[in-house]
């Protein structure tokens, strides 16, 4: 009797796993297809899903996310939407990001952020949130209110590139320079092979005064009205602002790293880019670590970047590091990371895990 009931059960259910089995293999291989930039072709699996279950939420979303990529950003809101109104609580929280994202595309900012108020209201703080606000603020030279938000995605989740580099760009933008320069360096560190790694360090090292600027601004991410937003392309002999900023006297930054500057014209004429890199950079985080004594106020730069670059400095790591953050720009860091696998790994296990 036993054995008949459970085939009977079997018989009854087996066509519902079958239908989510096979639901479950198409999204995969739609998800496969819009990794791979074939987003016309997940589309269609997806298309399928929906066929079998016109419900499935995360068919819908994929959808969404497909149509994204493509542009068409009114397919993009139509499927986001219905994911939103559907309240999955996980699926909601990456679609208000898709439509916020669609509805910036299409000029419409200030609905944009709404919208993404809205996701915090009715699913509370979340790092993506927080940095897609920043990311709209900062679309409409709103830099304060942008530094806001990316601090908060920030200390919310401190693996997210964007993150940092937006961070980087907005400190940049209000001439916080030597803020600026660490936030380059934690972006550098969570994504330092990509062409927009390129682009930073190049910023960076014309944020640091050891490259010119050059006559077009440096490129940057995110959006393409920021190319000609760079107000850290300064011409060397200018001065940088020097005024005592959350409690950094910046004119004993602009100090070392002209005296190191100097220093190395007078004693390494042969000196490279990369050597000055590590020089310059090393001066810096000298005087940020003397600096920072305990009388500073309490914010994330004294309480967060400077220790952890200080411990940097100090570890057995620091020549690592340099040539870590720079592969994208000097070959010869790439030469060297290649070369050297087995301390390029140890580097990793003790920036990841703490291993010291």
């Amino acid at each position: 009797m036993r054995k008949i009931y459970i085939i009977l059960l079997f018989i009854l259910f087996y066509p519902s796993l079958y239908a989510q089995n096979n639901e479950q293999k198409l999204i995969d291989e739609g998800v496969v297809l819009h990794d791979s930039g074939e987003y016309e072709k997940a589309i269609e699996k997806y298309r399928q899903v929906l066929s079998i279950n016109p419900k499935s939420q995360q068919a819908i979303y994929e959808m969404a996310l497909s149509y994204l990529e493509l542009k068409d950003y009114k397919k993009a809101i139509e499927y986001s939407t219905q994911i939103i109104d559907a309240d999955d609580k996980n699926l909601s929280m990456l679609a208000y990001c898709v439509k916020s994202e669609a509805l910036a595309e299409m000029n419409q900012v200030d609905k944009a952020i709404e919208l993404l108020k809205e996701a915090i209201r009715k699913h509370g703080d979340h790092y993506l949130f927080h940095f897609n606000l920043a990311l709209n603020y900062y679309k409409k030279n709103d830099t304060g209110n942008a530094l806001s938000h990316v601090k908060k995605a920030i200390d919310l989740n401190k693996s997210n590139s964007d993150a940092f580099l937006l961070n980087a760009y907005a400190l940049n933008d209000v001439g916080l320079w030597v803020q600026s320069i660490l936030s380059f360096q934690m972006f550098l560190l969570t994504e330092p092979d990509s062409q927009r790694s390129k682009n930073a360090f190049e910023e960076m090292l014309q944020t640091m005064r050891i490259k010119p600027a050059s006559e077009k601004p440096v490129e940057r991410s995110f959006i393409q009205q920021q190319l000609n937003r760079n107000p850290s392309a300064i011409h060397p002999d200018e001065i940088p602002p020097l005024t005592i900023e959350q409690g950094l006297n910046r004119n004993y930054i602009y100090h070392a790293i002209t005296t190191t500057l100097d220093s190395l014209k007078t004693h390494n004429k042969e000196a490279d880019l990369y050597t000055t890199f590590t020089e310059v950079n090393k001066a810096i985080l000298t005087v940020l670590e003397k600096e920072n004594d305990g009388t500073k106020e309490k914010n994330a730069f004294w309480t967060f970047y400077v220790p952890f670059f200080t411990e940097i400095l100090h570890s057995n790591y620091y020549e690592t590091y340099c040539r870590y953050i720079s592969v994208s720009y000097f070959p010869e860091s790439l030469e060297w990371w290649n070369a050297n696998k087995a301390k390029a790994e140890d580097f990793l296990n003790w920036f990841e895990n703490g291993d010291k």
